[in-house]
């Protein structure tokens, strides 16, 4: 739970309750979240903190290196993490028959055809204040690094990225391939909201509540008031 690696539960998972709430009350943001599915996020936290390698005072000062050496070696059978992990568990060691990937149950929906959790937060964007020679030669480049042959190939084998378009070359990445047959078998993938979680000051609230239950010196209802009230102050101050 240290910054190295909090932000894969105070953020990828818990977009888990954001994302079903959402499809419950068929919206894709809002300004009060209620908290509808808190108890499934606390019932799968619970089973990472009861089930880890180390004990749960332990973890506010484990890192994400470390989480990442321990599924390397065997000690832990399961790493939460995404498809761009791929490169660094394999240049440790891992071959494509050790790895799967599976989607994130909490007890909510129809799991039978629940997919990964897949998304991007993430934009190539121009700089407006560019000369217009700059930004056409950054428009040129990016459009090579997505149509052609050496820039597809260096994206797809070399940097392991999910490629969108039609002509980009297929990853050899197995956690994407993973997720293509998955969609392909009409499994729904639980997409990221991160971009309407009001704030960086909410997810660190969030992180430091959970950090706090885990370790024993608070309670479910600090992560609770952190994510519901928190929600709530944050997206006011957005707004002003």
């Amino acid at each position: 739970m240290d910054s190295s690696s909090d932000w894969r539960f105070k953020t990828h998972l818990a977009n888990l309750p954001i994302y079903f709430e959402y499809q419950k009350d068929k919206i894709s943001d809002t300004d009060a979240i209620k908290g509808t599915y808190l108890e499934n996020y606390k019932n799968i936290w619970d089973l990472y903190i009861t089930d880890s390698t180390c004990k749960k005072t332990e973890l506010a000062s484990k890192t994400g290196s470390e989480a990442e050496t321990e599924f390397i070696k065997g000690n832990a059978v399961f790493f939460q993490n995404g498809s761009w992990e791929y490169d660094a568990i394999t240049k440790g060691g891992l071959k494509d028959k050790d790895l799967g990937m599976l989607p994130i149950y909490i007890g909510v929906g129809d799991e039978a055809n629940q997919g990964l959790c897949t998304g991007t937060e993430n934009y190539w964007c121009i700089n407006e204040e560019a000369s217009d020679d700059d930004k056409a030669a950054t428009e040129d480049f990016i459009n090579w690094c997505v149509t052609s042959k050496t820039g597809t190939e260096a994206m797809a084998n070399e940097m392991s990225f999910v490629i969108p378009f039609k002509k980009a070359k297929e990853s050899s990445n197995i956690f994407v391939k993973i997720d293509n047959e998955l969609t392909k078998d009409g499994k729904t993938p639980v997409s990221w909201n991160f971009t309407t979680m009001p704030s960086e000051d909410w997810k660190d609230g969030v992180g430091a509540a959970l950090t706090q239950y885990a370790a024993g010196t608070g309670k479910w209802d600090a992560v609770k008031k952190a994510f519901v009230d928190g929600w709530k102050t944050e997206k006011e101050k957005a707004a002003e």
